[in-house]
């Protein structure tokens, strides 16, 4: 286990995967498998980084690159941010252990370096896309999403007189919008507004 914990490229992974799991903990919070999985690897990481010759300076590329991904998410810059983690994320990897004093078989080995750089990013674009598909989608919730919808009347609605619709599993207080007939219980009505609790429809 020690052995393995000291391979550079079992760091790396681990390093990668750890902080991926975090960031998608902050994105999505509520759950706890994935800050479950960042921190155990982590810390896996952590033992094997204080023994293996770390160059700090691809700590910080990598560090960089995953700021870059998580502003990406936050504020999608349409893959701008994502590119430019991207190559921070292969600079950091390739210089983590690289030094002058460091053997070459203390190094991560290259196609993984871009395999996981890629990954990471599809793995943050497609987060990306879904957070701008929902700012995309209309509200299906609230009361915005009652306007048009179409509800059945429980008790009689006169022009001054308020009833009761059944609408989306739940009786509603309505009254009629000006100019509309009466309606009698069992009539369809088409919601036209909704002001507070109560909601303004016509005879459909």
């Amino acid at each position: 286990k020690r052995q393995m914990l000291t391979n550079p490229n079992i760091v790396f992974l681990l390093l990668t995967v750890g902080v991926q799991a975090i960031l998608i903990e902050i994105s999505s919070p509520g759950g706890w498998v994935a800050g479950f999985l960042g921190v155990v690897s982590l810390s896996l990481a952590g033992y094997g980084l204080g023994i293996l010759p770390v160059n700090w300076f691809g700590l910080i590329f990598i560090a960089t690159a995953f700021v870059l991904f998580f502003l990406e998410v936050k504020t999608p810059a349409y893959g701008a941010l994502s590119v430019a983690g991207i190559g921070s994320f292969i600079a950091g990897a390739l210089l983590l252990f690289n030094s002058s004093n460091t053997p070459s078989f203390f190094r991560v080995n290259v196609p993984l370096v871009v395999v996981m750089g890629v990954l990471t990013a599809g793995i943050f674009f497609l987060a990306v896309t879904l957070a701008i598909r929902a700012q995309r989608t209309p509200v299906r919730m609230g009361r915005i999403s009652l306007v048009g919808q179409t509800g059945r009347v429980r008790t009689e609605i006169q022009p001054h007189k308020p009833g009761e619709v059944h609408l989306a599993s739940e009786l509603w207080t309505a009254e009629l919008e000006p100019g509309s007939p009466p309606v009698e219980a069992g009539d369809e009505v088409e919601v036209v507004a909704v002001d507070g609790l109560r909601l303004r429809v016509k005879k459909k």
